[in-house]
């Protein structure tokens, strides 16, 4: 091993292992954000959109919906039909927690990483929960006042 990959799996080791709590506060946060871009959520059955003058529109796509779960896409759609940053994820009305399935269809936020088998679970959780939390703050920024219209 040379030292590079060296410095980057020690790096990578030192960091703290997440805990169920940890995960589940960023569960709980990320479901009072998206309510506060989508208030209408719970209601939500068919897909719908917020057109911005400046920035690409916000699609919000429902896969699955049900009396106290839902699947849904919040993505923009770019020029050439692409897809970002796609990101899936559940909703559970009953417990007030939202999950993340996937981003651009992956499961994990980097697949090629040099030390992504000694990542358990929650720390891959813990990642693709985080980066949905950042992108709903920067959604909430631009996108809050704005009216969502049905498709």
């Amino acid at each position: 091993m040379d030292l590079n990959s060296q410095y980057l799996q020690d790096l990578y080791n030192a960091r703290q292992p997440k805990r169920y709590s940890d995960v589940c506060a960023l569960f709980e946060s990320n479901y009072a954000k998206i309510f506060k871009l989508i208030p209408l959520l719970k209601q939500t059955a068919h897909h719908s959109i917020i057109h911005h003058p400046t920035l690409p529109d916000l699609h919000l796509k429902v896969d699955q919906r049900f009396k106290h779960t839902g699947i849904f896409t919040l993505t923009h759609i770019l020029d050439k039909g692409a897809h970002k940053p796609d990101i899936k994820f559940k909703v559970y009305f009953d417990a007030s927690l939202l999950e993340v399935i996937s981003v651009c269809n992956e499961t994990t936020l980097n697949s090629n990483h040099p030390h992504l088998a000694q990542c358990d679970d929650l720390n891959i959780q813990w990642e693709l929960n985080l980066f949905i939390e950042k992108w709903l703050d920067y959604c909430l920024d631009k996108y809050q006042k704005k009216s969502w219209q049905t498709l």
